[in-house]
């Protein structure tokens, strides 16, 4: 189909599930955002919070595809506010494809 990237919104409502086994956002980064960190697991440094819920936090991920293609992910941060989700979905598949030169 040529399906080269997919951006996700969505509220709290299944958010973990889809940002674990979806996106597949490691687990062992999502538990150390509940335990403060918001670096990758991997960096050394202090962790700083972010002040929000870490289940509003998004993130993307390249998943393989079985004919050996990647198809780029991205669940996109969502904030308190629920609708405030939709415009910001809009607007980041709207600049994917104004800079991959998509006219369709």
């Amino acid at each position: 189909l040529g399906v080269e990237s997919i951006v996700i919104g969505m509220s709290h409502r299944g958010r973990l599930n889809v940002l674990g086994n979806v996106v597949r956002k490691p687990l062992r980064q999502i538990f150390s955002e509940f335990t403060g960190g918001t670096k990758p697991v991997d960096e050394v440094g202090l962790y700083t919070g972010t002040g929000d819920v870490k289940y509003h936090l998004g993130t993307s991920y390249d998943r393989p595809t079985r004919g050996g293609n990647r198809i780029h992910l991205s669940l996109v941060a969502n904030p308190s506010h629920l609708e405030a989700v939709d415009p910001v979905v809009v607007g980041k598949t709207r600049a994917k494809q104004y800079y991959s030169n998509d006219v369709d």
